[in-house]
């Protein structure tokens, strides 16, 4: 079960990079708002109701956050740290 407990570690790293996107990410996470769909493609259930599709595997999210820092081609949004957190706590 994925817990606020579970995702500390991984979420105290991201804060350093996403800030606030890392605490909402992980509100999201833990409620239940991340769904797998295949390979590294998740859809993320955002928090003014619509959803995101998020791919870990070129860090891409289509939600129109245009301040969220990015590293490389990540998109470190909070759809994005929400998929990150999930992963991390669901091995």
């Amino acid at each position: 079960m994925l817990t606020r407990y579970s995702v500390s570690p991984a979420m105290t790293a991201l804060i350093a990079v996403a800030g606030f996107r890392a605490v909402r990410g992980a509100e999201l996470a833990v409620s239940g708002h991340v769904h797998k769909l295949a390979g590294s493609m998740y859809l993320v259930d955002g928090s003014a109701g619509k959803v995101y599709a998020v791919d870990v595997a070129d860090g891409s999210c289509n939600c129109p956050d245009g301040h969220a820092p990015h590293v490389g081609a990540i998109k470190f949004c909070k759809h994005m740290t929400a998929v990150m957190l999930a992963q991390g706590g669901a091995e």
